[in-house]
């Protein structure tokens, strides 16, 4: 896949701001086995997709999160998009609520794995922000 400078750039601001994540993770994780596809998801999804506005950060992330819950073979992934729902404003409760939308439609053992990791996501987010009682500083 032909690497565009451009998209890149702006796929890699998008993806710092949605998942935290710099363009050197994505290729260090999928880069030595598959380069085209680091670039595929930092050009097209962050670099492209992403950049309509049609939809706003938090909707996608919303979408996102709801697709990986209802494949229930994503755990990993679903982890980081609710990590990034997180961090686009979406609360805690409307992310549980979308592992309730789910029952009907999918299944209960969908929605209790979805709420199994955001449950991992939120204990992983508490313990980041409980200050040290020595020094005060967050871990």
């Amino acid at each position: 896949m032909q690497s565009d400078p451009v998209r890149r750039a702006r796929g890699a601001q998008k993806i710092g701001e949605i998942l935290d994540q710099a363009p050197e993770q994505v290729e260090r994780n999928l880069g030595d086995i598959a380069p085209g596809l680091a670039t595929y998801i930092l050009e097209t999804i962050y670099g492209e997709l992403y950049q309509n506005p049609t939809l706003d950060s938090k909707t996608r992330q919303i979408v996102t999160v709801a697709a990986l819950a209802t494949l229930g073979t994503a755990g990993p992934q679903l982890r980081t998009h609710i990590g990034g729902a997180l961090r686009c404003g979406a609360s805690r409760e409307e992310l549980v609520e979308v592992m309730m939308q789910l029952v009907p439609y999918v299944g209960v053992a969908a929605a209790i794995n979805g709420v199994t990791a955001c449950r991992d996501v939120f204990t992983a987010k508490t313990r980041r922000q409980v200050p040290d009682s020595h020094s005060g500083k967050e871990h």
